[in-house]
């Protein structure tokens, strides 16, 4: 996520354009509103809304929260639509990075294709899927991937906050056939009355842009 400095009027000028692009249907405003008295406050001890629900997003050492806006169906599962103070957007879908805008790099559109869900990818040991997506800048549209995913070990190094990692179950992705390809991909599950879904999540949209998330506040 860029490093700037939020400020009101930045915020009233991306609700504006929110609205203005159809998401009046949506809890926007209450979403960006409720964020404003978040500026330069340490997150994990905030009091928060308990009618809204939140990503704890990190980015090298900055910690930040995001709020859903809105949920999307989809036949491949529902689009969740998070936004940060700075206006920044990220579109998950399924734990995955479905879309983002304001960030130094931009997956504008992802589109996954031979992807199974979760809920039979655990009863799986590996699979490979196809991956093309859209970047910006440089305007790099339908960039063709391989991903191979399979179930990891419990790792030592995830970023995970209050919640014991070996409380999940563990995925990894990379891209294959591209030695200088993307880092891989981290995911963390949490299986209940047999549902699995991803509360934890290492993703990097470039070499130099990798960020993690986890739903907040944590709940085992």
């Amino acid at each position: 996520m860029q490093k700037t400095v939020p400020t009101p009027r930045r915020l009233y000028l991306v609700l504006a354009v929110l609205l203005l692009g159809g998401c009046g249907h949506t809890p926007i405003t209450r979403t960006v509103f409720d964020a404003l008295p978040w500026f330069g406050k340490p997150v994990d001890n905030l009091k928060l809304d308990a009618n809204l629900r939140y990503l704890r997003v990190t980015v090298d050492a900055r910690v930040s929260l995001m709020v859903l806006g809105y949920i999307e169906p989809d036949p491949a599962g529902p689009i969740e639509t998070w936004y940060s103070q700075e206006g920044e957007v990220i579109r998950l879908q399924n734990g995955r990075i479905a879309a983002t805008s304001g960030l130094t790099t931009d997956w504008r559109a992802v589109r996954n294709y031979s992807l199974p869900g979760w809920k039979d990818m655990v009863e799986r040991q590996a699979i490979v899927y196809r991956r093309e997506r859209d970047e910006m800048p440089g305007y790099r549209f339908g960039i063709k991937e391989s991903i191979s995913l399979y179930p990891v070990n419990v790792p030592s190094s995830a970023k995970l906050v209050n919640l014991p990692t070996n409380a999940l179950r563990w995925y990894e992705e990379t891209v294959v056939g591209q030695p200088a390809g993307l880092p891989s991909a981290r995911f963390g599950l949490q299986v209940k009355d047999g549902a699995p879904r991803v509360v934890y999540s290492e993703q990097c949209l470039a070499q130099d842009l990798c960020l993690t998330w986890q739903t907040w506040p944590a709940t085992p």
